[in-house]
Protein backbone atom coordinates (compact mmCIF):
# COMPACT_ATOMS: atom_id res chain seq x y z
CA UNK A 1 0.00 0.00 0.00
CA UNK A 2 2.83 2.28 0.78
CA UNK A 3 4.64 1.72 -2.18
CA UNK A 4 1.38 2.43 -4.57
CA UNK A 5 1.03 5.85 -2.75
CA UNK A 6 4.78 6.61 -3.44
CA UNK A 7 4.59 5.72 -7.11
CA UNK A 8 1.08 8.01 -6.99
CA UNK A 9 3.44 10.85 -5.40
CA UNK A 10 6.03 10.45 -7.77
CA UNK A 11 3.01 10.28 -10.51
CA UNK A 12 1.23 13.30 -9.54
CA UNK A 13 4.34 15.67 -9.04
CA UNK A 14 6.01 14.30 -12.35
CA UNK A 15 2.49 15.29 -13.97
CA UNK A 16 2.90 18.84 -12.00
CA UNK A 17 6.70 19.54 -13.63
CA UNK A 18 5.18 19.07 -16.88
CA UNK A 19 2.42 21.36 -16.65
CA UNK A 20 4.24 24.09 -15.18
CA UNK A 21 6.62 23.56 -17.86
CA UNK A 22 4.32 23.46 -20.50
CA UNK A 23 2.59 27.07 -19.30
CA UNK A 24 5.89 28.76 -18.93
CA UNK A 25 6.52 27.33 -22.87
CA UNK A 26 3.56 29.11 -23.69
CA UNK A 27 4.03 32.43 -21.66
CA UNK A 28 7.22 32.75 -23.24
CA UNK A 29 6.15 31.77 -26.80
CA UNK A 30 2.73 34.43 -26.49
CA UNK A 31 5.12 37.12 -24.81
CA UNK A 32 7.52 37.22 -27.90
CA UNK A 33 4.82 37.07 -29.86
CA UNK A 34 2.89 39.99 -28.52
CA UNK A 35 6.29 42.14 -27.30
CA UNK A 36 6.62 45.66 -28.91
CA UNK A 37 9.41 45.55 -31.25
CA UNK A 38 12.12 48.21 -29.93
CA UNK A 39 15.03 49.55 -32.01
CA UNK A 40 17.56 47.36 -30.04
CA UNK A 41 15.88 44.72 -32.03
CA UNK A 42 16.31 46.07 -35.79
CA UNK A 43 19.48 44.94 -37.31
CA UNK A 44 21.18 47.72 -38.49
CA UNK A 45 24.71 48.14 -40.00
CA UNK A 46 26.09 51.80 -38.70
CA UNK A 47 28.10 52.47 -42.00
CA UNK A 48 27.10 53.00 -44.67
CA UNK A 49 27.90 56.49 -47.53
CA UNK A 50 24.78 58.06 -48.61
CA UNK A 51 24.22 59.63 -52.64
CA UNK A 52 21.39 61.79 -53.31
CA UNK A 53 19.89 62.06 -56.70
CA UNK A 54 19.74 64.48 -58.83
CA UNK A 55 22.42 66.01 -57.39
CA UNK A 56 25.01 63.62 -57.19
CA UNK A 57 24.14 62.86 -61.02
CA UNK A 58 26.11 60.01 -62.13
CA UNK A 59 29.10 60.43 -60.79
CA UNK A 60 28.95 57.96 -57.90
CA UNK A 61 28.15 54.95 -60.27
CA UNK A 62 30.44 56.04 -62.98
CA UNK A 63 33.47 56.54 -60.24
CA UNK A 64 32.65 53.10 -59.08
CA UNK A 65 32.48 51.51 -62.31
CA UNK A 66 36.12 52.84 -63.56
CA UNK A 67 37.57 51.76 -61.00
CA UNK A 68 36.28 48.41 -61.40
CA UNK A 69 39.25 46.27 -62.11
CA UNK A 70 37.92 42.22 -61.53
CA UNK A 71 34.37 42.48 -61.33
CA UNK A 72 31.16 44.02 -61.73
CA UNK A 73 27.44 42.04 -60.70
CA UNK A 74 24.57 44.16 -61.59
CA UNK A 75 20.91 43.39 -61.00
CA UNK A 76 18.80 46.28 -61.74
CA UNK A 77 14.56 46.81 -63.05
CA UNK A 78 15.85 49.24 -65.88
CA UNK A 79 18.88 50.66 -67.45
CA UNK A 80 18.94 53.22 -70.41
CA UNK A 81 21.50 55.78 -69.41
CA UNK A 82 24.05 56.51 -72.20
CA UNK A 83 26.87 57.03 -70.26
CA UNK A 84 26.23 54.13 -67.71
CA UNK A 85 25.84 51.34 -70.76
CA UNK A 86 29.27 52.96 -72.15
CA UNK A 87 31.12 52.79 -68.41
CA UNK A 88 30.26 49.33 -68.52
CA UNK A 89 31.20 48.40 -72.30
CA UNK A 90 34.67 50.26 -71.56
CA UNK A 91 35.06 48.18 -68.27
CA UNK A 92 34.50 44.85 -69.94
CA UNK A 93 37.06 46.17 -72.75
CA UNK A 94 39.52 46.47 -70.31
CA UNK A 95 39.58 43.07 -68.87
CA UNK A 96 36.80 43.29 -65.80
CA UNK A 97 34.24 40.19 -66.11
CA UNK A 98 30.51 41.75 -65.95
CA UNK A 99 27.37 40.51 -65.17
CA UNK A 100 24.08 41.83 -65.50
CA UNK A 101 20.50 40.88 -64.85
CA UNK A 102 17.76 42.97 -66.38
CA UNK A 103 14.20 42.65 -66.23
CA UNK A 104 12.79 41.28 -69.01
CA UNK A 105 9.21 42.88 -68.68
CA UNK A 106 8.95 46.10 -66.91
CA UNK A 107 5.72 47.52 -65.65
CA UNK A 108 3.34 48.82 -68.71
CA UNK A 109 6.33 47.63 -71.54
CA UNK A 110 9.27 49.31 -70.83
CA UNK A 111 11.14 48.03 -73.60
CA UNK A 112 14.77 49.85 -73.16
CA UNK A 113 16.11 47.05 -71.60
CA UNK A 114 15.57 44.66 -74.79
CA UNK A 115 17.91 46.98 -76.67
CA UNK A 116 20.47 47.50 -73.86
CA UNK A 117 20.35 43.56 -73.55
CA UNK A 118 21.45 42.85 -77.20
CA UNK A 119 24.07 45.88 -76.86
CA UNK A 120 25.66 44.70 -74.14
CA UNK A 121 26.03 40.66 -74.78
CA UNK A 122 27.27 42.51 -78.66
CA UNK A 123 30.57 43.74 -76.25
CA UNK A 124 30.86 40.38 -74.62
CA UNK A 125 28.88 41.02 -71.22
CA UNK A 126 27.08 38.69 -69.74
CA UNK A 127 23.40 39.43 -69.28
CA UNK A 128 20.38 37.83 -68.24
CA UNK A 129 16.76 37.83 -68.33
CA UNK A 130 15.39 37.77 -64.32
CA UNK A 131 14.01 34.91 -62.72
CA UNK A 132 10.49 34.45 -63.68
CA UNK A 133 9.57 33.23 -60.15
CA UNK A 134 9.38 37.10 -59.41
CA UNK A 135 6.45 39.15 -60.73
CA UNK A 136 9.01 41.69 -61.21
CA UNK A 137 12.69 41.90 -60.14
CA UNK A 138 12.30 45.39 -59.30
CA UNK A 139 16.30 45.35 -57.19
CA UNK A 140 18.65 48.02 -57.89
CA UNK A 141 22.16 47.28 -56.55
CA UNK A 142 25.44 46.21 -57.67
CA UNK A 143 29.02 44.97 -56.54
CA UNK A 144 32.24 46.17 -57.02
CA UNK A 145 35.18 43.90 -57.28
CA UNK A 146 33.62 41.60 -54.51
CA UNK A 147 34.65 44.22 -52.21
CA UNK A 148 32.03 47.18 -52.57
CA UNK A 149 28.34 47.49 -53.17
CA UNK A 150 26.19 50.48 -54.20
CA UNK A 151 22.38 49.78 -52.85
CA UNK A 152 20.19 52.06 -54.57
CA UNK A 153 16.51 53.34 -55.10
CA UNK A 154 17.25 54.52 -58.71
CA UNK A 155 17.36 52.88 -61.78
CA UNK A 156 19.55 53.16 -64.11
CA UNK A 157 17.91 55.43 -66.80
CA UNK A 158 18.68 59.41 -67.50
CA UNK A 159 15.64 60.70 -65.53
CA UNK A 160 17.12 58.83 -62.25
CA UNK A 161 19.97 61.62 -62.62
CA UNK A 162 18.29 64.49 -63.55
CA UNK A 163 14.82 64.77 -62.89
CA UNK A 164 13.98 62.03 -59.70
CA UNK A 165 14.43 62.34 -56.04
CA UNK A 166 16.53 59.32 -55.45
CA UNK A 167 18.73 57.83 -52.87
CA UNK A 168 21.97 55.16 -53.05
CA UNK A 169 23.79 53.66 -50.30
CA UNK A 170 27.81 52.41 -50.38
CA UNK A 171 28.70 49.99 -48.61
CA UNK A 172 32.00 47.97 -47.79
CA UNK A 173 31.17 45.63 -44.91
CA UNK A 174 31.96 42.16 -45.99
CA UNK A 175 29.29 40.43 -44.58
CA UNK A 176 26.95 42.71 -46.50
CA UNK A 177 28.49 42.49 -49.69
CA UNK A 178 28.89 38.71 -49.49
CA UNK A 179 24.95 38.43 -48.87
CA UNK A 180 24.50 41.21 -51.91
CA UNK A 181 26.95 38.27 -54.04
CA UNK A 182 24.36 35.49 -52.55
CA UNK A 183 21.40 37.36 -53.93
CA UNK A 184 23.07 37.96 -57.09
CA UNK A 185 24.28 34.24 -57.62
CA UNK A 186 21.12 33.02 -56.49
CA UNK A 187 18.58 35.00 -59.40
CA UNK A 188 21.70 34.47 -61.75
CA UNK A 189 21.46 30.86 -61.18
CA UNK A 190 17.92 30.85 -60.90
CA UNK A 191 17.88 29.23 -57.49
CA UNK A 192 15.55 30.15 -54.31
CA UNK A 193 18.18 32.81 -51.71
CA UNK A 194 17.64 31.94 -48.20
CA UNK A 195 19.14 35.17 -46.32
CA UNK A 196 20.38 34.95 -42.91
CA UNK A 197 20.40 37.37 -40.16
CA UNK A 198 21.57 40.86 -41.36
CA UNK A 199 20.32 44.27 -42.05
CA UNK A 200 19.47 44.02 -45.58
CA UNK A 201 15.68 43.70 -46.49
CA UNK A 202 15.14 41.23 -48.76
CA UNK A 203 11.69 40.80 -50.75
CA UNK A 204 9.78 38.10 -51.03
CA UNK A 205 11.87 36.48 -47.95
CA UNK A 206 11.84 39.33 -45.15
CA UNK A 207 10.71 42.76 -46.62
CA UNK A 208 7.15 43.02 -44.97
CA UNK A 209 8.43 41.51 -41.36
CA UNK A 210 11.37 43.90 -41.52
CA UNK A 211 9.57 46.65 -42.68
CA UNK A 212 6.56 46.76 -40.46
CA UNK A 213 8.92 45.85 -37.13
CA UNK A 214 11.11 49.07 -38.36
CA UNK A 215 7.51 51.36 -37.92
CA UNK A 216 6.60 50.03 -35.34
CA UNK A 217 9.84 50.61 -33.45
CA UNK A 218 8.98 54.42 -33.50
CA UNK A 219 8.84 56.16 -30.32
CA UNK A 220 8.61 59.99 -31.57
CA UNK A 221 8.99 60.27 -35.22
CA UNK A 222 8.49 58.73 -38.87
CA UNK A 223 9.32 60.12 -42.15
CA UNK A 224 8.55 58.25 -45.52
CA UNK A 225 9.42 58.90 -48.56
CA UNK A 226 7.42 57.11 -51.05
CA UNK A 227 6.74 56.51 -54.85
CA UNK A 228 3.27 55.28 -54.56
CA UNK A 229 1.79 53.39 -50.71
CA UNK A 230 -0.88 50.87 -51.23
CA UNK A 231 -0.17 47.80 -48.76
CA UNK A 232 -3.15 47.95 -46.13
CA UNK A 233 -1.08 46.58 -43.05
CA UNK A 234 1.62 48.99 -43.66
CA UNK A 235 -1.13 52.01 -43.72
CA UNK A 236 -2.73 50.60 -40.92
CA UNK A 237 0.42 50.25 -39.05
CA UNK A 238 0.94 54.24 -40.16
CA UNK A 239 -2.44 55.04 -38.53
CA UNK A 240 -1.89 53.24 -35.51
CA UNK A 241 1.07 54.94 -34.62
CA UNK A 242 0.02 58.76 -35.37
CA UNK A 243 -1.58 57.98 -31.86
CA UNK A 244 1.87 58.37 -30.20
CA UNK A 245 4.41 59.80 -33.10
CA UNK A 246 4.62 62.26 -35.66
CA UNK A 247 4.20 60.66 -39.03
CA UNK A 248 5.10 62.51 -41.86
CA UNK A 249 5.11 61.38 -45.95
CA UNK A 250 5.90 62.42 -48.88
CA UNK A 251 4.78 60.87 -52.19
CA UNK A 252 4.89 61.16 -55.79
CA UNK A 253 1.59 63.22 -57.19
CA UNK A 254 -1.40 61.44 -57.69
CA UNK A 255 -1.48 62.60 -61.23
CA UNK A 256 1.46 60.49 -61.65
CA UNK A 257 0.56 57.24 -59.41
CA UNK A 258 -3.18 56.75 -59.16
CA UNK A 259 -3.06 54.88 -56.22
CA UNK A 260 -1.83 57.98 -53.83
CA UNK A 261 -4.90 59.61 -53.99
CA UNK A 262 -7.06 57.54 -52.13
CA UNK A 263 -3.99 57.05 -49.59
CA UNK A 264 -3.50 60.28 -49.92
CA UNK A 265 -7.02 60.94 -48.46
CA UNK A 266 -7.37 58.30 -45.87
CA UNK A 267 -3.73 59.45 -44.15
CA UNK A 268 -5.10 62.55 -43.79
CA UNK A 269 -8.13 61.75 -41.73
CA UNK A 270 -5.37 60.26 -39.48
CA UNK A 271 -3.67 63.40 -38.86
CA UNK A 272 -0.65 62.13 -41.18
CA UNK A 273 1.56 65.46 -42.39
CA UNK A 274 1.44 63.91 -45.98
CA UNK A 275 2.47 66.19 -49.10
CA UNK A 276 2.93 65.23 -52.86
CA UNK A 277 5.61 66.30 -54.72
CA UNK A 278 6.20 66.45 -59.17
CA UNK A 279 9.58 67.92 -59.08
CA UNK A 280 11.47 66.32 -58.33
CA UNK A 281 9.70 63.28 -59.04
CA UNK A 282 9.02 60.89 -55.96
CA UNK A 283 11.03 57.27 -56.78
CA UNK A 284 12.92 57.46 -53.49
CA UNK A 285 11.54 54.53 -51.07
CA UNK A 286 12.68 55.63 -47.62
CA UNK A 287 11.64 55.14 -44.13
CA UNK A 288 13.80 57.53 -41.36
CA UNK A 289 12.91 56.68 -37.72
CA UNK A 290 13.19 58.98 -34.83
CA UNK A 291 16.28 60.69 -36.16
CA UNK A 292 18.28 56.80 -35.41
CA UNK A 293 17.61 54.46 -38.48
CA UNK A 294 16.59 54.85 -41.84
CA UNK A 295 15.35 51.92 -44.62
CA UNK A 296 16.77 52.49 -47.93
CA UNK A 297 16.14 50.22 -51.20
CA UNK A 298 14.03 49.25 -53.98
CA UNK A 299 10.73 47.96 -52.07
CA UNK A 300 7.75 50.05 -52.91
CA UNK A 301 5.38 50.20 -49.84
CA UNK A 302 3.26 48.11 -51.71
CA UNK A 303 1.63 44.29 -51.97
CA UNK A 304 3.84 43.22 -54.77
CA UNK A 305 6.60 44.41 -53.78
CA UNK A 306 6.53 43.04 -50.14
CA UNK A 307 5.39 39.99 -51.64
CA UNK A 308 5.94 38.75 -55.19
CA UNK A 309 8.96 41.06 -56.16
CA UNK A 310 12.62 40.58 -55.77
CA UNK A 311 13.72 43.67 -53.74
CA UNK A 312 16.58 44.87 -52.10
CA UNK A 313 17.18 47.60 -49.21
CA UNK A 314 19.23 48.21 -45.95
CA UNK A 315 18.08 49.17 -42.57
CA UNK A 316 20.82 51.71 -41.08
CA UNK A 317 21.85 53.70 -38.04
CA UNK A 318 24.89 55.56 -39.64
CA UNK A 319 24.25 59.25 -37.57
CA UNK A 320 25.52 61.57 -40.62
CA UNK A 321 23.91 59.59 -42.86
CA UNK A 322 20.48 59.35 -41.25
CA UNK A 323 20.80 63.31 -40.63
CA UNK A 324 21.48 63.99 -44.49
CA UNK A 325 18.67 61.75 -45.60
CA UNK A 326 16.23 63.82 -43.12
CA UNK A 327 17.23 67.00 -43.64
CA UNK A 328 16.90 66.17 -47.20
CA UNK A 329 13.80 64.75 -46.66
CA UNK A 330 12.22 68.53 -44.75
CA UNK A 331 13.76 70.43 -47.51
CA UNK A 332 11.33 68.64 -49.82
CA UNK A 333 8.60 68.49 -47.40
CA UNK A 334 8.37 72.14 -47.04
CA UNK A 335 8.05 72.49 -50.62
CA UNK A 336 5.42 69.79 -51.11
CA UNK A 337 1.81 70.65 -51.85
Amino acid sequence: MVGRNKKNIVFYLSVGLLISACLLLYGYIFGSLNKNTTQDQINSLNNAQLFIEPESSREPLLQAIDRATDSIDLEVYTMSDDNIIRGLIDARKRGVYVRVILEENPYKGYGANKDVKDKLSHYGIDIKWSNRVYQYTHSKFLVIDKITGYIMTLNLSKSAFTKNREFGLIVSDPLIVDELLKIFNADWNRKPYFPKTSPLVVSPENSRTKIMDLLKSAKKEIDIYAEEIEDRQFINILEEKTQTVKVHVIVADSSSIDVNKATIDELKKYMVEIKAMTSPFIHAKVIIVDEELAYVGSVNFSSTSFDKNREVGLIISSKDTVTQLRDTFFQDFNKGR
